[in-house]
């Protein structure tokens, strides 16, 4: 079940977040920081956290309007416990932000990852989506470590 997520489900997104391996344990703050804008009033300026659960939180992805465009969304982040990967989940909770951001009349939604090869499984999963690199951003991150940016209309 793909649900909103609420205050309570802090603690649950940052571990799986972890667990997921987008962050190690000590790097969190980052995602404190988002979650704690989120529930502090971003809600109010169309951000989204959605939860993929079955008796846990399983999934998660956050979304969020890129600011002076017309309809064009960022997904931030989605992330899928290691152990349930390669289930569908990850191409269920992509296409349940596909329909919300398509019945609302939005036009684009962009995704940045990292070129680097441990992210290879990630830019294919992207592809298999239905999304097209559409940029690529040298040393971004850090030397040698590129932001791959994908795209896809949803009109």
């Amino acid at each position: 079940m793909i649900r909103l997520a609420t205050r309570d489900d802090s603690a649950a997104v940052i571990a799986l977040a972890v667990a997921a391996g987008l962050f190690s344990a000590n790097e969190t703050e980052v995602l404190d920081n988002m979650l704690a804008d989120y529930f502090g009033g971003n809600i109010d300026d169309g951000h989204v956290c959605v939860i993929d659960e079955e008796d846990e939180p399983l999934g998660v992805a956050y979304y969020a309007p890129a600011l002076a465009t017309d309809r064009t969304w960022y997904l931030t982040m989605i992330a899928v416990r290691l152990d349930r990967q390669g289930q569908g989940r990850g191409a269920a909770l992509l296409r349940h932000v596909e329909h919300a951001l398509q019945a609302s009349g939005q036009r684009v939604l962009l995704v940045e990852t990292s070129g680097l090869q441990t992210y290879e499984r990630t830019r294919t999963f992207y592809a298999k989506c239905g999304y097209e690199e559409e940029a690529r951003i040298r040393d971004f991150y850090a030397a040698g470590d590129d932001m791959v940016v994908f795209r896809k209309v949803l009109m």
